[in-house]
């Protein structure tokens, strides 16, 4: 079996970490300059890149999830803002994305369609 994990910058790693847990991940380990979590399987990491720019970040990840319907009902009822993103058919099918505090893009999809 084989993994990948996503390392993205984060300018704040204690509002990064809010935010995630506040979304249903939980921390696997934490540190000064880098943050790993995990939702279900999947893990995702920041490491501290003070100098991050919202409006300037490129980075982003694909999360896959049983039911991403639900979860979209659910962190929109948290009161998140989910969004629809058009993308071209190599990336999956997303149903929707989230907008991290730090400008990262963290799209959500079907687990069945590999």
């Amino acid at each position: 079996m084989a993994s990948s994990v996503p390392i993205l910058p984060s300018a704040d790693l204690e509002r990064t970490r809010a935010f995630h847990c506040f979304l249903g991940f939980s921390i696997v380990d934490a540190a000064d300059d880098y943050l790993r979590l995990r939702y279900d399987d999947a893990e995702v990491h920041f490491y501290r890149a003070p100098d991050t720019d919202p409006g300037e970040n490129a980075a982003g990840w694909y999360l896959r999830v049983e039911e991403p319907e639900e979860l979209r009902e659910k962190w929109t009822a948290y009161g998140v803002e989910c969004l629809e993103v058009p993308v071209p058919a190599v990336f999956g099918p997303t149903v929707f994305a989230v907008v991290d505090p730090d400008g990262g893009l963290l799209r959500v999809g079907p687990a069945d369609r590999l």
